[in-house]
């Protein structure tokens, strides 16, 4: 069964994509796949991504996946997967995905979701409207419990600008996006989530340069 990939839109060409999981974490997922309540009927794939405009911006849906749904899903680069495969997308609310984080509300509804590919609906080279079912859902809030600590002795705090965000007390909010990028073309974010006990862990990173866009999830903490 063949695979379905994408070329990259500035050199009109196929990559490979790295993925080996950066030590600490547990796995791996794709970022900046659009979820939407869509069925069989799609926008065309000549339509902007939902990020550009007002008007496609409706695409976007802020109903999180459930277990066992059927979902349509628009991916692109990275993604490369054939039918019946498994696999994690994240999961963000349409502002998140839009505008990154910016309040806790964000950071809460957000998830690391596993799918099986099961249908191609439309695709050209660039993009794909495809549908997965949904096998499980990690939300962001469980991701320190679901995988077991890794311990560093590193900053977990150790590059760019912080920014905290949480609905009613920036100082002490749960969730922190910590951030770097050198004039958008390399960028690295990572979610440090501190529970009830004070405890920090890194629960999910973020990083995409020229050809890569990829999540890495798990739990690492500070001894």
């Amino acid at each position: 069964m063949s695979v379905l990939k994408f070329k990259c839109r500035c050199c009109n060409s196929y990559h490979d994509i790295k993925r080996t999981v950066p030590t600490g974490f547990s796995g791996w997922s794709y970022p900046g796949m659009e979820w939407s309540d869509f069925t069989d009927e799609v926008p065309p794939l000549t339509q902007e991504r939902w990020r550009i405009t007002e008007v496609v911006k409706k695409i976007g849906s802020n109903n999180i996946p459930n277990v066992g749904d059927v979902r349509t899903v628009r991916v692109m680069l990275p993604f490369e997967e054939e039918i019946g495969s498994e696999f994690y997308m994240d999961y963000m609310p349409v502002s998140a995905y839009l505008d990154s984080f910016e309040t806790a509300d964000q950071f809460e509804n957000s998830a690391i979701v596993k799918c099986r590919f099961t249908e191609i609906i439309s695709a050209d080279d660039y993009n794909a409207w495809i549908k997965v079912k949904v096998l499980d859902v990690i939300m962001f809030p469980q991701l320190a419990d679901a995988f077991p600590a890794y311990k560093t002795e590193e900053s977990l705090e150790d590059f760019g600008t912080i920014c905290s965000c949480n609905d009613i007390d920036a100082n002490d909010a749960p969730w922190k996006l910590i951030s770097w990028d050198a004039q958008g073309d390399v960028y690295e974010g990572k979610v440090i989530f501190t529970d009830a006990g004070g405890i920090a862990h890194i629960v999910w990173l973020n990083i995409e340069d020229f050809f890569t866009h990829i999540s890495y999830f798990g739990n690492i903490i500070k001894t």
